[in-house]
């Protein structure tokens, strides 16, 4: 018979106490003042509680009895009374070979292809191997072992330069950041990366998420820092300043990584935008030799440009003129006269598209201009700020993980890939020596193709009629050959000129002195957009702008 199947039978005693439970406390009113007598209330609750207590042991001793006469019971009561099974771990080595007797065998780290061939016995003198090297874990050899040496001193990494409790050796740490590495540099799983070096899948996993915390703090901090004064600036404005974009500090934009793991409760955050995956944004300022300044660790795949500045410190430090402001450049202005002037800025900008807010520190090209001067001088920006665009199409095809997806848990865990891979792509850039002054001997750029010619460029044009206009003084849009002509709605350089200077501001060249120093951060972006075209027109009709080159190339360069 099951246990709780036998009838439970009161004593009497409990029985009789049962009218008692349910005595309503108006019996302890007194009906002549019709207060409670609290006295018999109080011991009228300690009987009701001696009761409930009895009743609850009678019950517990019934149980007890009936369970003694009960097989079934007395032997779901044995079961019950076994210690619990402790659960067993899992074994953290690969079982992938079997001794003389057929059982199957551990293979030590140490016996590992990768340890024998890139850590017993590295063939450095083998420039061929060393490249192959370069190419598997995207570091050269040399730089592999600072990193190594750089782990060991770190306390993140503490677990692995110890013993374990019956003194075995931990898992060597070179095996665990070449998996790193490779995880990284070409998309690998950790399943992967197990077959290679003889070590456990989650032993790598545990390691990288390590790795990547030591890589987003430690690693990034030491590689990617932003100018906080003029002379640190001066090396990322040499060449902005030679391309006729003084004060430019570098060129800003957005991009967007894969995340395959992203939390269910911010899955809704995390859709949008180019992607019909989960996604993590990234807004990173590059100076025009690809190297990152600054990073935003990321946001929702849903926000755009306009949302990521306003969580980018280094953009809104030079906003706000909280970073920079001793920063100093000049521009060349024509005055009333015809006369070219110099007047001082004070600050810095940065180049982004027309995704941006309308900072005076955010400056992007024109989007609709019928202006010679606005739309070369857009063009010109567009060329420049392909900087940036560069610097995420190396990031991405250099470490695989940033284009395939993140497949860790987290987004935090993604956030801390990204600044990892910036932080190791800033310190390639420093080993192959391209984080240096790009060489400034250029050619100057001809400006024949369009000159004064007209209000239009020459795209379009048969080579006949091209040929005529280049090769002669041609009166402005001449290019026309409807017969039409261009309209009285076209207006000119110098009436759309005046109309810019209706922005904030707009009164500074009549009122300025060219002692006196404007700053970037009090200005509008309408006024100081047009400031920065003029100074490029005067520069390029003298023949004066020079595209930046890097690797002492002196190939002739032309605006076509």
């Amino acid at each position: 018979m099951s246990l709780f199947t036998r009838p439970l039978t009161l004593h009497h005693d409990a029985g009789t106490q049962q009218s008692q439970w349910w005595q309503s406390s108006l019996s302890f009113i007194d009906p002549s003042t019709g207060h409670l007598d609290i006295n018999q209330f109080l011991l009228n609750s300690r009987s009701l509680s001696d009761a409930a207590r009895q009743k609850t042991n009678t019950i517990l001793a019934h149980y007890s009895t009936q369970s003694r006469f009960d097989d079934e019971s007395e032997d779901c009561i044995e079961e019950d009374s076994d210690p619990p099974q402790k659960k067993k771990r899992r074994c953290q080595y690969v079982l992938a070979r079997r001794n003389e007797d057929g059982e199957l065998e551990r293979i030590e780290p140490t016996e590992s292809f990768w340890y024998l061939h890139y850590i017993l016995n590295p063939v450095l003198e083998d420039e061929r191997t060393m490249k192959k090297f370069r190419n598997r874990f995207r570091l050269p050899y040399s730089s592999f072992e600072e990193l190594v040496d750089e782990c060991k001193e770190s306390s993140l990494f503490d677990r692995w330069m110890s013993c374990d409790a019956v003194g075995r050796k931990s898992t060597p740490i070179e095996l665990l950041v070449l998996g790193a590495l490779r995880y990284l540099g070409r998309g690998w799983t950790f399943d992967d990366i197990e077959e290679a070096t003889a070590v456990s899948k989650e032993v790598h996993r545990v390691f990288f998420r390590q790795f990547i915390e030591y890589g987003s703090t430690t690693l990034y901090e030491k590689h990617v820092q932003y100018p906080s004064n003029f002379e640190e600036a001066k090396q990322h404005m040499k060449e902005f300043s030679e391309a006729g974009l003084p004060g430019a500090l570098g060129s800003t934009d957005a991009t967007h990584v894969t995340t395959w793991q992203c939390e269910y409760n911010l899955r809704n955050n995390h859709l949008g935008g180019k992607s019909s995956s989960t996604t993590r944004s990234f807004n990173i300022t590059v100076n025009h030799r690809r190297r990152i300044l600054h990073s935003t660790r990321g946001g929702p795949g849903r926000w755009n440009d306009k949302t990521m500045v306003l969580f980018d410190r280094f953009v809104r430090g030079i906003r706000d003129g909280d970073l920079l402001h001793d920063v100093e450049f000049e521009l060349l202005e024509r005055r009333l006269n015809g006369e070219t002037a110099t007047v001082k800025y004070k600050g810095g900008y940065v180049i982004v598209d027309n995704g941006y807010l309308r900072w005076s520190a955010t400056i992007p090209p024109f989007k609709v201009t019928n202006i010679i001067s606005e739309i070369r001088w857009s063009k010109w920006v567009e060329s420049m700020r392909k900087d940036v665009e560069c610097a995420f199409g190396i990031l991405k095809g250099r470490w695989r993980i940033l284009k395939t997806g993140i497949r860790i848990q987290g987004v935090d865990a993604v956030d801390k890939v990204w600044l990892t891979c910036c932080a190791l792509h800033n310190w390639l850039l420093q080993i192959d020596g391209l984080d240096s002054d790009w060489d400034s001997a250029s050619l100057p750029i001809q400006s024949e193709w369009e000159g004064e010619l007209g209000e239009v460029d020459c795209e379009g044009l048969s080579p006949n009629l091209l040929l005529l206009a280049t090769s002669h003084d041609l009166p402005p849009r001449n290019y026309d050959t409807s017969g039409i002509g261009p309209g009285d709605d076209v207006a000119s350089e110098e009436i759309h000129s005046v109309q810019l200077d209706r922005y904030r501001f707009c009164s500074v060249v009549a009122t300025t002195n060219n002692t006196d120093v404007r700053h970037v951060s009090d200005l509008g972006l309408g006024y100081f957009r047009s400031r920065l075209v003029e100074h490029f027109d005067i520069l390029f009709k003298q023949n004066k702008i020079k595209w930046p080159i890097s690797r002492g190339r002196h190939d002739n360069f032309r605006v076509e």
